[in-house]
């Protein structure tokens, strides 16, 4: 039940479908991506730190925008464009006796074959209070072999 309130959260914190539709995720070719996360566990004594590699073949546009469209309906967001191929997207979630909280997450499009993400997420959960970092970055290495 943790884990699906954490995956709840994590989603709630994200961006609406109207706001992601500003982003112009069509810029990334579909393709094998690599993804590493980088995660900072502020709220915890002493801090821990944890990377994330995976590897899959899709489309970012659709994956991205098929988790944001599924939190959609839990939180309020927007979204704005700070720079060049920038976009910051702030989301306050108010699940009453679940979870509560901001996030903002600046997207980098840094060309058809790479974007990088940097996000900060500060809430409660399940009263427990949470604070994460995370340094995503995003690489397309090649085509998919279906």
């Amino acid at each position: 039940m943790k884990k699906l309130a954490l995956t709840i959260f994590a989603l709630a914190t994200a961006a609406p479908a109207f706001a992601i539709d500003a982003i112009p995720l069509d810029q990334l070719r579909p393709g094998l991506w690599k993804v590493e996360r980088k995660m900072e566990k502020l709220d915890l004594n002493p801090v821990e730190y944890e990377t994330r590699n995976s590897e899959y073949c899709a489309s970012p546009k659709k994956e991205i925008t098929r988790m944001l469209r599924a939190a959609s309906l839990l939180c309020k967001s927007a979204v704005t464009a700070v720079g060049e191929n920038k976009y910051q997207v702030q989301a306050r979630c108010n699940i009453p006796g679940a979870v509560s909280g901001t996030n903002t997450t600046l997207i980098t499009l840094v060309n058809a074959d790479e974007y990088h993400a940097e996000v900060d997420t500060e809430g409660t959960l399940f009263g427990k209070a949470q604070h994460r970092k995370e340094k995503i970055t995003a690489l397309r290495a090649g085509d998919c072999k279906e």
